[in-house]
C-alpha cells in the first residue's frame, strides 16, 4: 500500500508544498535584510511595505517537479522543456527587474524570445475547432499563438495586484483543468496538473491576505507564461481544447483585457501604474482582499469550469461556451467602470 503510485504522489505533493512554504520563509528574511520591499503609493492596493519576490519558491518547485519526476512519466517532457526555455529567461528577467528596475523594451524583448522558444519547443500546435472549421495554428498562426503568450504572460503581472490572488488564480485553473480531464477518463494527463499546484499552494500559504510577501514580478510572468503552455500542450494531446483554457482564465483574461482597451480607447497612459482594475475597485469597494480573492475562485471552480467541460464535451461550440462565459465578466467590468481613471 505504501509503495503504490497514489501513496506516491501524496507524498510528493505534501512535500513539495512543505518545502515551497519553507523556501518563500527564507526568501522573506532574505527580502526584508537586503530591502527587497513594496512600498506603498497612491497606486497600490496596499498599505504596509511587504517583501517581494516571494515567488522564486514556485519557480523552484516547477523545476523540482520536473527533475523528480523526469523517469517517472508523471510530467510530460514537451511542456518541461518549453517550462525551461522560455520559464526560466522570463523569471530571471522579472526577478532581475525586482531588485534593480529593467526597461520595458528590454523585458518585451525577452518575453517574446521566451514565447517563441516555448512555441518552438511545443511543435505541432493544436488545431482551433471554430464554426465548423479545424484551424492549423501554423504560419502566420504561429506569430499569433506567440503574441497571445506574451499577453498572458504580461496580464498575468497585471493582474498580481492583491493577496492571493495569481496563485489562487492558477491553483484554481490547474485543478479545475485536472477535474475536467478525470471526468473526461483521462486522469492520468492531469494528475501532474495537481502536482504542480504543490508549489503554488505552499507559496499561498504566506501570500493568504494580510500577505507576509509577494510574488513578485519574476514568479507572476513565469505563471502567465507556464500556464499559456499547459493550455498549448494539452490542447494537443488531451480532450482539453483551447477554448477550455480560455474559458478557465476567463476572470484575468476579461479583467485585463477590458482594462486595458479601455484606457487606450480613453487616451490615459496605458503604460502607467493604475489601480482600475475590476479586481482592485472591488477589492476597495469591499474593504477585503480575501474577499476577492475567494470570489475569483469561485468563479472559476462554481461558473467557468462547468461551462470549460461543455467546452471539452463539444468542442465545435467552443467559441459560444467561451463567449456565454465571459458575459458576465464583461457586465461586471462594465458596472464597476474598469478602466476609469481612479481617484
Amino acid at each position: 500500500m505504501l509503495n503504490s503510485p497514489h501513496t506516491s504522489f501524496l507524498i510528493l505533493f505534501l512535500l513539495l508544498t512543505v518545502a515551497s512554504y519553507g523556501l518563500t520563509w527564507l526568501f522573506l528574511l532574505y527580502a526584508r535584510h537586503r530591502g527587497v520591499i513594496d512600498t506603498p503609493n497612491e497606486r497600490s492596493s496596499h498599505s504596509i511595505p511587504t517583501p517581494r519576490g516571494g515567488g522564486i519558491s514556485i519557480i523552484i518547485g516547477f523545476i523540482a517537479i520536473y527533475l523528480l519526476t523526469a523517469n517517472r512519466e508523471w510530467i510530460p517532457q514537451a511542456p518541461a522543456w518549453a517550462l525551461l526555455l522560455g520559464g526560466l529567461p522570463v523569471a530571471l528577467i522579472g526577478l532581475l527587474d525586482d531588485h534593480h528596475p529593467v526597461s520595458n523594451r528590454i523585458r518585451l524583448a525577452v518575453h517574446l524570445l521566451a514565447a517563441a522558444a516555448a512555441v518552438w519547443v511545443l511543435q505541432p500546435l493544436p488545431h482551433l475547432q471554430l464554426a465548423g472549421l479545424d484551424i492549423r495554428l501554423s504560419g502566420i498562426g504561429v506569430v499569433f499563438v506567440v503574441i497571445g503568450m506574451v499577453w498572458i504572460l504580461n496580464l498575468y503581472n497585471f493582474m498580481d495586484g492583491i493577496d492571493g490572488i495569481a496563485g489562487t488564480e492558477a491553483l484554481s485553473v490547474m485543478a479545475s483543468a485536472a477535474i475536467i480531464l478525470f471526468v473526461a477518463g483521462e486522469a492520468h494527463i492531469g494528475a501532474p496538473l495537481l502536482l504542480l499546484c504543490a508549489p503554488v499552494l505552499g507559496f499561498l500559504l504566506l501570500n493568504w491576505s494580510p500577505a507576509r510577501i509577494f510574488m513578485g514580478d519574476g514568479c507572476s510572468g513565469f505563471l502567465g507564461l507556464t500556464l499559456a503552455i499547459l493550455a498549448l500542450y494539452y490542447a494537443s494531446t488531451s480532450s482539453l481544447n483551447l477554448w477550455c483554457w480560455g474559458i478557465l482564465l476567463g476572470c484575468f483574461i476579461v479583467d485585463a483585457s477590458w482594462t486595458l482597451a479601455y484606457r487606450l480607447l480613453s487616451g490615459q497612459q496605458w503604460h502607467s501604474p493604475h489601480r482600475s482594475h475590476a479586481y482592485q475597485i472591488l477589492s476597495r469597494r469591499w474593504n477585503s482582499h480575501a474577499r476577492v480573492t475567494l470570489a475569483t475562485a469561485a468563479a472559476n471552480l462554481l461558473w467557468l469550469a462547468p461551462w470549460a467541460l461543455a467546452a471539452q464535451a463539444l468542442p465545435q461550440w467552443g467559441w459560444a461556451f467561451l463567449l456565454i462565459s465571459y458575459s458576465p465578466l464583461v457586465v461586471l467590468c462594465a458596472t464597476v467602470k474598469a478602466g476609469q481613471p481612479d481617484s
